[in-house]
Parts: structure tokens; C-alpha cells; sequence
């Protein structure tokens, strides 16, 4: 006799709940207020994985915290009614965005001086913005192989084959600062080793234990953050004793741009 669709095993036994986990988010919040003198709320730029890692093991007399905006602002408290420490609500308006706390005992200096070692340069992503201007030098590119040639002409980049060597025949400017980054722009900046994405991060704000007091750090800390990145660079395939290839990346200056221009309209 064929088995019934409606006969069904049902289970009796009793399965206790887990418990919710917002609710245990913002008492571990809490919890933490009370034991570290300083809580920073900081944003991270250009965030990976490994360099976060490395991050909180500096960091292993502190804790570094991600979670939903909106319940690290009830773990402070709405308004000074709600507040588990003088002044801790105030922190809530600087919570924006992609941004996490930092729980530590450590000053403002030395915070920042841990966020500026642990700063560095990375292969930039589609999507975003690009914090270098980023210009090919014309010439020949003997560091890459004949068949690149068709790859890269499919990338819009003016280049050919001078006696099967990758040549570029004129200057080509890649991506410009400020601007969004696209697929294709990201895999030529890949092509050519050019690491644009600075993973940083920057201190928006900072709570004292012993004043109750919420300090706004958004300017004062810009002017303390370390890059490694020049506004402007130029690209160029050089040879070392006529065997390593590798590329170049000069900086160009404002003096330099404004030379070049010229250049171009007496050529006019």
C-alpha cells in the first residue's frame, strides 16, 4: 500500500529557544561602558578582512566592535534620561554609515598612532572612489606579453605591437581623484600594479569616562592621518640592467601639470 502525503512524523519534544540576539548586543555594550575610560566611534575606509585581524590584535587591551547602528544608539541611551553614563547619548549623532566603536584605555595619540601602522595600500574595488589620479606613460612595455596586447585593446588603452613588444602609444590617464572607479579601470590599475585603495581608518568622536564630556575629532584628526598616497602619480614601464622590468609610479606636481599644458597649446 502506497504511503500517504499526509502522513507526517511529528516531534514532541521541547526545544528551548535561543535567545534573541539584539537584546544581547546592547547589554554587552553596556556592560563595556563601565569597564574602559575612553569610547571612540571610528570609521573604516577601505575595510579588509586580514588587515582587521592584524588590527585587533594590536589592539588586544581594547575592544573593537561592529554591530547595527541603531541599537549601539539604545545601548547609549536616546536622551539624557536614557543615558547608563553622564553625557554617553551624545555619541548617538556621530553614529552614521559604515562605523564601529572602539572600547579602550588608551588616549587620543595613541589611538591614532596604532590607526597610522596599520595603514596600507591595496588593489582598489569597482565602486569606488578613486584617491589617486592615475596617468600611463607612452612607451614601450616590455614587462608584459605579446598576447596582452588584445586585452588591452578591449580596455580602451591605445596600444600595439612594435617588434612583438606591448607598446603604449600615447599617455592615458586611467581613473581621476574623486571620481568612481569602474570595472575596467580597476582591472588596468591591476594590470599595471598600481595600489590605490589605503585601508584607514578615522576617529569621527570620542567619549571620556572622567568628564562625561563628547568630543567632535573629525577635523582635528584628518590632519593627523599618515597616507602614503600622492595625489597625482605617473606610470611608466623602466628596466633595470636590461633584464627586470617593473613599473615606475613619479609623482606630478602642480608645477609639472601646468607644464605640460603648455607644452600642449604651444604644440596648437
Amino acid at each position: 500500500m502506497p504511503v500517504s502525503k499526509r502522513d507526517k512524523k511529528i516531534s514532541l519534544t521541547k526545544v528551548s529557544k535561543a535567545p534573541k540576539a539584539k537584546p544581547a548586543f546592547v547589554e554587552k555594550v553596556r556592560s563595556l561602558v563601565n569597564h574602559y575610560k575612553f569610547i571612540y566611534v571610528i570609521k573604516l575606509v577601505n575595510s579588509r578582512n586580514q588587515r582587521l585581524v592584524d588590527l585587533r590584535r594590536e589592539l588586544n587591551d581594547s575592544v573593537l566592535l561592529f554591530g547595527k547602528n541603531k541599537l549601539m544608539m539604545i545601548a547609549f541611551g536616546r536622551d539624557k534620561t536614557q543615558e547608563i553614563k553622564p553625557g554617553l547619548y551624545k555619541l548617538g549623532k556621530f553614529i552614521k554609515g559604515q562605523c564601529a566603536l572602539l572600547f579602550t584605555n588608551r588616549n587620543l595619540d595613541e589611538v591614532r598612532g596604532v590607526f597610522n601602522q596599520f595603514r596600507s595600500a591595496d588593489y582598489a574595488r569597482p565602486g569606488v572612489e578613486a584617491e589617486q589620479t592615475v596617468i600611463l606613460g607612452a612607451g614601450p612595455i616590455p614587462k608584459f606579453a605579446h598576447t596582452l596586447e588584445h586585452p588591452l585593446r578591449k580596455l580602451n588603452l591605445p596600444v600595439k605591437l612594435n617588434r612583438g613588444i606591448v607598446t603604449l602609444e600615447s599617455d592615458y590617464e586611467v581613473c581621476k581623484k574623486g571620481h568612481t572607479l569602474t570595472p575596467d579601470q580597476c582591472r588596468i590599475l591591476k594590470y599595471f600594479e598600481v595600489q590605490i585603495s589605503e585601508f584607514q581608518v578615522n576617529i569621527l568622536a570620542i567619549w571620556r569616562a572622567e568628564n562625561g564630556k563628547v568630543e567632535d575629532v573629525v577635523e582635528s584628526d584628518a590632519s593627523n592621518v599618515i597616507t602614503s598616497l600622492y595625489p597625482k602619480i605617473r606610470v611608466q614601464c623602466e628596466t633595470y640592467q636590461g633584464e627586470c622590468c617593473y613599473f615606475s609610479q613619479v609623482p606630478i606636481g602642480d608645477e609639472e601639470d601646468k607644464g605640460n599644458e603648455q607644452q600642449e597649446m604651444e604644440v596648437l
